[in-house]
């Protein structure tokens, strides 16, 4: 049978192997990128179990490193005597670097292999956590911390995401809602590393950490693979038909270069990335100093306080099955938006507790929030700029996304230290809940850039 897309029947740059198998070229993108034809064999899709692995990692990063900085940070203080507005620059450190290494990052994505991407970022991100645990003062504390995030940044949600748009249309939002998974399953456990950090002390927990990433993550990679045309299948597990499935690497080259330097001049883009970045300064703000602010102003243990985080995380779970099932039939800045409230009403929660009561419907709401509106963020952009050009036009948005993601944490560490009350910090980011909610309603999809 003739293969397709090259005269007198062949691919220009493949074959066939003495075995059958179709071998592309060792100029494609993908080094290891051999696929093995077996006619009538049905085989699951490969896409489902690079969701499983990015989840995986998800799961790890969330844990051992996102999700837990609260939990050190109250540590942290008390080993170190570090002041709330010290602990909140060591966390803006990390979304600093993130925002400014976004637009290099998705350079690198669009023009190299993510395997290789994630491979650099597991290995700064485990040496960087072993590292940690023998850290002596600020400034080493800070330079390795800035190590560790970019192997985080490296090796975590941008990459993910990149390779998942790749691999999924029709089932984008389902994909990208699994993904948002691992950030809660690691979550969940933060009850058992609160215990863990209480019984055997946060350095050899944090060099445990740096060990289990590099053990996990570099299997992990083996599954860090483009795009399905590249091992002959495509997108969703649709049925190829004969012959391997290449991508037009002409087509897509344009498409990347008129939508990563058209996004910047569209409205869809500013909006997106505003309402991102209100909901990250509310994420990180909360990520920071809730546990701190529960230890302190409702005197409870570390433990009760990372229960109450993992309370916000079951709900989390719910928003993300919630946003997964119906994120691909409705439109995604309607749930964004009301995504938005649900952040807003977590703030104002907290600034009437004077109870727990309050402050679990605060996780409640806070943890619906970021479920509905956490997978939305990916497929949202990937809907409106294709896949083409997707790590590009995520990694310009993180500058934008970085003054909301750095400036949260900041904010209530500035009030809390000036004012001795959280209050008006959390308030401050009831208000930015809002915008970002408005944000998402007056979203419109732009046009389709003109061929360069």
């Amino acid at each position: 049978m003739p293969e397709r897309g090259a005269p007198g029947g062949r691919r220009q740059g493949s074959g066939v192997d003495a075995r059958g198998r179709v071998v592309l070229s060792s100029g494609d993108p993908e080094p290891d990128a051999t696929v093995a034809v077996r006619e009538g064999t049905p085989r699951p899709f490969l896409g489902w179990r690079i969701v499983g692995g990015a989840v995986a990692m998800q799961s790890l990063q969330s844990l051992l490193f996102w999700q837990s900085f609260g939990t050190y940070a109250a540590l942290w203080m008390a080993d170190f005597g570090w002041s709330r507005t010290t602990i909140a620059w060591a966390a803006s450190l990390q979304r600093t670097e993130s925002g400014l290494l976004g637009p290099l990052h998705g350079w690198w994505l669009d023009r190299s292999s993510p395997r290789r991407v994630f491979v650099v970022g597991v290995l700064l991100m485990g040496g960087g956590l072993i590292a940690l645990g023998f850290v002596q003062n600020f400034v080493q504390f800070m330079v390795l911390y800035l190590v560790t995030s970019v192997g985080s940044s490296l090796c975590g949600m941008l990459t993910l995401m990149t390779v998942i748009v790749n691999w999924f249309e029709r089932r984008r939002a389902r994909a990208m809602s699994a993904l948002q998974l691992g950030l809660s399953v690691g979550s969940l456990a933060l009850p058992l590393l609160a215990w863990a950090l209480v019984t055997f002390g946060w350095r050899p927990v944090i060099v445990a950490s740096g060990v289990l990433i590099i053990a996990c993550g570099l299997p992990i990679a083996r599954l860090m693979h483009r795009n399905p045309e590249m091992l002959g299948m495509r997108p969703d597990g649709d049925e190829p038909g004969p012959g391997p499935t290449l991508p037009a690497p002409p087509a897509a080259r344009t498409a990347r270069r008129s939508w990563a330097g058209g996004a910047l001049r569209t409205p869809a883009f500013w909006l997106i990335s505003i309402g991102h970045g209100a909901a990250l300064a509310i994420m990180s703000g909360v990520g920071v100093h809730f546990v701190i602010y529960a230890t302190e102003v409702l005197a409870i243990s570390i433990t009760t306080a990372a229960t109450l985080m993992a309370v916000m995380t079951a709900a989390a779970v719910v928003g993300q099955v919630l946003g997964g099932t119906v994120g691909d039939q409705v439109d995604k800045r309607w749930l964004a938006g009301s995504a938005m409230l649900a952040h807003a009403g977590a703030m104002v929660a907290l600034v009437l507790a004077d109870g727990v009561a309050l402050v679990v419907v605060a996780a409640v709401l806070h943890g619906l929030g970021w479920g509905v509106r956490g997978p939305l963020m990916g497929a949202m952009r990937a809907d409106y700029f294709g896949r083409a050009a997707f790590a590009s036009v995520m990694g310009f948005s993180s500058l934008v996304v970085m003054f909301g993601s750095v400036g949260g944490p900041l904010v209530i560490g500035l009030v809390a230290d000036g004012t001795g009350s959280y209050a008006g910090g959390f308030g401050a980011l009831a208000v930015v809940g809002l915008f970002g909610a408005v944000a998402f309603f007056v979203l419109g999809k732009p046009n389709p850039p003109r061929a360069a």
